[in-house]
């Protein structure tokens, strides 16, 4: 029966190539967006490497210190004793007026070694500074490099894959090595090259020389922790900046808790410290408040420059789900319209096989698989085009660092998009038309 289904399918659509063409641009160029959107999603939200255990995280990026502002009210009330005297009493009450002197960044790699490194339900954590530019010189050739200032602990945190060579350790860091780890596109600009014989090879980075000692894949995710182009020692960062002893400076940190339903209590502890925490004596300010979060917290909070994860994450995600909602309804309520139409002209064909016999259910089932036929050709054009799209754009570097790939998350996604797409846009025109009368449709 699936055999004469498919080939009754087939001689449909090309009955009426106008209505096939139509039909699979539509699913073809929806299904292409999904799939480009979702592999978009699994790049910023997904566990992929160097951040396979995402779900673990808890980052640390900036301090707040402040000082907060009240106002004291006066409550006078009245009381008339027994014998007849008059008694006032006040009340004060002391209430925060919504003013504040604030001071919010980074913090130095002083306040995070005295006070970041005993925490429980941690299993690592990692110290990084991740604002910073360095000029690289080859042949004469200038080339500016996003420079991160990292610990040994670092990749223990972020997996990353090395294509050549290995990691800098903590000896490196101790002794503050002129070491280097590059990423391969560093590396094809710097040596134009991505191969063993780069290992070992001196950079001139700034005025100072490094040696290559490893060579790292591209990462799959889109953050701000591993977006770098050279991974140095953090200790060879500006000595005025490492032996910083002021709060703040140019480093935050990251920790791997112990599980995922364990964030929640490194977040807590974070607050109590923060809330607990004495400001050193002259200080301009009186406290100071840390914002940690998730991975998708720290996304939201970046993308609306707001502290308050919650407020961020609405704000994000509603008007995106808003608009796939959107973009996902338009191309089906359009492929539900040109498949009622085709209902219509198929009356009387559906009325003579209902003559010789065919019920309803037939009816409903044959349409379904023709429409679920169209929807698979669709999402084929569409996988092959969203592939196109997706090399065209790791080619040419489109969205900065990050590497868009198709994992199987992303394939089982859409496999299913594709086959809700095929069933949703099926089941209304196929059930008008398994309800087709046959009398009427024969005069």
């Amino acid at each position: 029966m699936i055999k004469n289904y498919l080939t009754l399918a087939l001689k449909v659509l090309r009955r009426r190539p106008f209505y096939t063409f139509v039909s699979l641009f539509g699913i073809s160029f929806t299904l292409m967006i999904l799939m480009l959107i979702t592999s978009m999603g699994d790049a910023l939200f997904g566990a992929n490497k160097p951040m396979t255990e995402v779900d673990r995280m808890v980052f640390l990026p900036q301090l707040q210190r402040y000082t907060e502002f009240f106002d004291t009210t006066y409550t006078v009330d009245t009381i008339v004793m027994d014998d007849g005297a008059t008694r006032f009493d006040s009340t004060q009450r002391v209430e925060p007026n919504g003013n504040m002197n604030n001071s919010n960044g980074p913090m130095s790699y002083s306040f995070l070694d005295k006070n970041m490194r005993d925490f429980t339900d941690v299993d690592d954590y990692t110290f990084l500074s991740n604002n910073g530019f360095i000029d690289a010189y080859l042949d004469g050739r200038k080339v500016t490099l996003a420079t991160y200032y990292v610990d040994a602990n670092y990749w223990n945190v972020f997996d990353f894959n090395f294509l050549y060579g290995l990691p800098f350790g903590t000896d490196d860091v101790a002794g503050a090595n002129k070491v280097v780890v590059l990423t391969e596109r560093a590396a094809t600009n710097y040596f134009g090259e991505v191969s063993a014989g780069v290992i070992g090879r001196e950079m001139d980075l700034g005025d100072q020389k490094y040696r290559v000692v490893g060579i790292v894949q591209r990462p799959l995710k889109d953050d701000d922790n591993i977006a770098g182009d050279v991974f140095l020692p953090l200790t060879t960062i500006d000595p005025r900046q490492y032996g910083n002893q002021e709060l703040q400076g140019p480093f935050q940190a990251v920790f791997l808790a112990s599980s995922p339903g364990k964030r929640e209590s490194v977040k807590k502890q974070l607050e109590f410290f923060a809330t607990n925490f004495v400001m050193p004596p002259g200080s301009d300010f009186e406290h100071i408040r840390l914002y940690s979060g998730t991975a998708m917290d720290a996304f939201a909070a970046r993308t609306m420059q707001t502290n308050d994860t919650g407020k961020a994450k609405l704000m994000v995600f509603i008007p995106l789900l808003t608009l796939l909602a959107l973009f996902l309804a338009l191309p089906l309520i359009n492929l539900i319209n040109l498949n009622v139409s085709r209902v219509f002209e198929r009356k009387s064909e559906i009325a003579v096989r209902k003559a010789f016999g065919a019920d309803s259910s037939d009816i409903l089932s044959q349409f379904l698989f023709e429409n679920l036929v169209l929807t698979i050709i669709g999402g084929v054009i569409g996988f092959v085009l969203a592939v196109l799209v997706i090399r065209y754009v790791n080619a040419n570097d489109l969205i900065g660092t990050v590497r868009l790939a198709f994992s199987l998350k992303v394939l089982l996604y859409f496999i299913i998009v594709v086959l809700l797409f095929g069933m949703l846009s099926g089941i209304l025109p196929a059930y008008r038309m398994s309800r087709t009368n046959i009398g009427t449709a024969l005069r």
